[in-house]
């Protein structure tokens, strides 16, 4: 196949657009809409980079950010703030192509290293992989009585304690969700030592995504207690970020969710819940396990070879138990600030 490698002009968005529908390779992550998110709330740099063949049509995408700071270095990444992004072409000679790209601009711009996150991607010689994380996809295309029937027992158990707590479940798609949202997620970051999102990021999220965000809610008696942020991409319901109150958590909150989501999904014409992205060997990873999803490990590629980097939770584990001793006010308010430049 001949093609040609490019950069993103606003006359190629909607051909990307479709690029993005079609191939049953991409993500949420992929769509235009996450570029003009990222750009907006953060002003880090894109290079969305495409393979056009003979005719005029793409035949490969790759959506890269660059982010510059004095503390976290240089780095070239697809794509920031999600679990996986990373190429996608039509042919292995595409996806090296684009990579090769990828790769000199990144020289090109001093960067320390790039990152690459797949859900899948075949190995060259001059990056180098790992798998620390992977996601939960649960196929509810089924139903979810039959979801049900083939979940861990204690899981059904711990469904009920909250459904006989009498917790009560709201979903809504609208800006107005994202304050009550956004309170338990900075106590649930706080909590876990890590820094958060500026707000502004979850309502770029939802006005370049209407009818496809929604945020969730679980109330005792009123008050909320746990909350999910939600993305909808072709068959899939997201479960992209989730928030709990642990002096709640006798009451189940997080199964409730999930049971709610997998409803939900089964309920509208989904076909799968991604459960979201845990590390590997973690107590995420055995609770999503419990539920009957299928693991699909992560392939994160690193430039150059040597370049391998560690979990999160190992870079920054020296942190966190100071950052969940600070103020809330603070954390709030610093947070956003750090959280900009960790991709």
């Amino acid at each position: 196949m001949e093609f040609e490698i490019k950069q993103l002009k606003p006359k190629d968005e909607k051909r990307w657009g479709d690029f993005v529908m079609e191939n049953d390779r991409t993500t949420f992550y992929h769509q235009i809409g996450w570029k003009n998110v990222v750009q907006k709330t953060y002003d880090h740099e894109p290079y969305y980079l495409f393979a056009e063949d003979e005719v005029g049509n793409i035949a490969g995408i790759f959506p890269l950010f660059y982010m510059n700071n004095l503390f976290f270095g240089r780095r070239l990444v697809s794509v920031p703030f999600s679990p996986y992004g990373g190429v996608c072409a039509v042919d292995d000679s595409v996806e090296k192509a684009l990579i090769d790209e990828a790769i000199d601009i990144g020289d090109n711009l001093g960067v320390d290293y790039c990152e690459f996150r797949n859900f899948k991607t075949n190995i060259y010689g001059n990056i180098s992989c790992t798998r620390n994380f992977s996601t939960f996809l649960l196929d509810v295309s089924a139903g979810h009585e039959n979801v049900w029937n083939k979940m861990n027992r204690n899981v059904r158990n711990r469904i009920r304690k909250g459904i006989k707590s009498n917790l009560k479940y709201e979903m809504e798609a609208s800006l107005e969700g994202i304050s009550t949202f956004y309170e338990l997620y900075s106590w649930s970051m706080k909590r876990l030592g890590t820094p958060v999102h500026d707000q502004e990021f979850f309502r770029n999220i939802i006005k370049q995504f209407p009818g496809n965000v929604f945020t969730s809610r679980a109330s005792l008696d009123g008050l909320p207690i746990a909350s999910f942020y939600l993305l909808t991409f072709k068959d899939v319901l997201i479960t992209a970020w989730g928030a709990a109150l642990s002096e709640f958590f006798q009451y189940a909150p997080n199964d409730f969710m999930y049971w709610n989501c997998v409803e939900y999904a089964s309920e509208n014409n989904l076909s799968w819940v991604d459960f979201g992205r845990s590390l590997v060997n973690s107590g995420n990873q055995v609770f999503k396990t419990r539920w009957g999803c299928t693991e699909f490990p992560l392939n994160y590629s690193y430039y150059p070879p040597s370049m391998i980097l560690r979990p999160p939770h190992d870079e920054y584990k020296k942190y966190a138990k100071v950052w969940s001793r600070l103020p809330l006010s603070l954390t709030a308010k610093i947070g956003p600030n750090i959280r900009r430049d960790i991709p």
